[in-house]
């Protein structure tokens, strides 16, 4: 019986049970009907023996009999009692076996949720990662570039021998000169006396002092006026000045 259970369905178990017990119920019914009945056979012969008394002794051997019929139904209604209580013991575990397995289901599908949500976060944790990455990445190419380009812009002393002194002149030469490639990026030649100029390549790729004019160079009026504006702030400022300042004192007639 247990062999051919085991390879039941839960659900027929469940019904196989039910019929059981209710198989059980109705001859517990027939028995208890059946005692109720014996009961008022008892008490009629009771009554007999009470009306007779010594002289009913065949009444009392039926009674008897019937006393020991009644202890007969009695057991085993004891005993269709116990068993109707085993098979709603079991009745209860077959429910909760019954049962168990939607709470299963309904726990793992909420773990594969939690486990959704933690790999979705995981996921976009991931990627602001990555993009973060790609960012800082980009943002440390930019600054070195910045960096270059600011090293490379900044005015700085490249050579030096008795008067002689060579710097950087960080702007392209475009049509300021005329007779030299316009993308050139000129150095400037400054002698000790304070004069100077720039040198370039000329056409034969060879550098080249730029000829000054004739009579000499020397800056109109305006133009000294504002060296003189820019020097003095400057000055005021222990000749260390920002950007902002550099570009308030930015002048040009063009």
């Amino acid at each position: 019986m247990s062999t051919s259970l085991s390879h039941m369905p839960v659900n027929e178990i469940i019904e196989l049970l039910i019929s059981s017990y209710n198989h059980e119920a109705q001859e517990f019914d027939a028995l208890i009907d059946e005692r109720d009945k014996e009961q008022c056979e008892k008490n009629t012969l009771l009554n007999v023996v009470k009306d007779y008394e010594k002289g009913a002794s065949g009444l009392l051997a039926a009674a008897e009999k019937s006393d020991q019929m009644l202890t007969q139904a009695n057991r085993e209604r004891d005993q269709a009692l116990n068993k109707t209580k085993d098979l709603e013991i079991q009745l209860s575990a077959f429910k909760q076996i019954a049962s168990t397995p939607k709470k299963v289901r309904e726990k793992i599908k909420g773990y594969q949720e939690r486990i959704e949500k933690q790999k979705a976060a995981a996921d976009k944790n991931k990627r602001n990662f990555l993009d973060a990455r790609k960012t800082i990445t980009a943002l440390k190419l930019e600054v070195s570039e910045l960096t270059n380009r600011l090293d490379s812009s900044g005015i700085n002393q490249v050579y030096r021998d008795d008067n002689d002194i060579i710097q950087t002149y960080p702007y392209h030469l475009g049509d300021m000169i005329e007779g030299f490639d316009p993308r050139q990026t000129p150095l400037f030649f400054l002698h000790k006396s304070g004069r100077g100029g720039l040198v370039l390549l000329n056409e034969e790729n060879e550098a080249q002092l730029v000829d000054a004019p004739k009579g000499g160079i020397r800056p109109k009026k305006s133009t000294l006026e504002h060296c003189g504006q820019w020097l003095r702030r400057a000055k005021s400022k222990n000749w260390e000045l920002e950007r902002a300042d550099i570009e308030s004192l930015a002048h040009s007639s063009k």
